[in-house]
């Protein structure tokens, strides 16, 4: 029974972006892809040559990173939408298993440290960052007096000229007062 590229992908989830070659063959054809995306299931590949539903296929899939070659002995075409269409795997051997295992679950690891440096990163702020509203609040409280006693930069522990520096630096500006509001 055939299903829909929808449903075939909610099937497959979690699946890993991939461009990589790929030879498909039967005993009527011998075409050449592009795999776009891969799971532990199947592959989701691009050609300009036609396949249908149904059609059983044997694919040489080229892996990038000096990987070897892995062989699906057999995979079913389960969706077709003009040059795109996944395939599940039927049949292969342990050694393909095995490239692909290792393959597909190196990809989520570095997914998920992708994810985490980015989370890490847009959470945590800059030193820089830190700087700035440390400096901004000191003025703030201050009334954006810098010198003298009750001064920023009395409080954050500088010389007023530093202080006057760090602000030009690090681009604070005093906010403006709306006077029409």
């Amino acid at each position: 029974m055939a299903v829909s590229e929808k449903a075939w992908k909610d099937r497959c989830v979690p699946r890993i972006p991939l461009q990589a070659s790929i030879s498909y063959l039967t005993p009527e054809i011998m075409a050449k892809g592009l795999v776009t995306d891969v799971s532990r299931q199947g592959l989701r590949i691009e050609s300009r040559d036609p396949v249908h539903i149904g059609m059983r296929l044997a694919l040489v899939l080229y892996l990038p990173n000096g990987h070897e070659p892995v062989m699906i002995e057999e995979a079913t075409v389960q969706w077709a939408n003009g040059t795109h269409f996944g395939v599940k795997f039927v049949k292969w051997s342990t050694n393909a298993e095995t490239s692909l295992s290792d393959f597909f679950w190196a990809g989520i690891q570095e997914k998920c440290q992708s994810l985490v440096h980015l989370m890490t990163e847009a959470a945590a702020p800059t030193p820089k960052d830190a700087q700035r509203d440390l400096i901004r609040r000191t003025l703030e409280e201050c009334r954006w007096v810098i010198g003298g006693a009750s001064g920023a930069a009395t409080k954050l522990g500088m010389k007023r000229t530093s202080l006057q520096y760090r602000i030009k630096k690090l681009g604070i500006t005093r906010p403006r007062l709306d006077r029409h509001g």
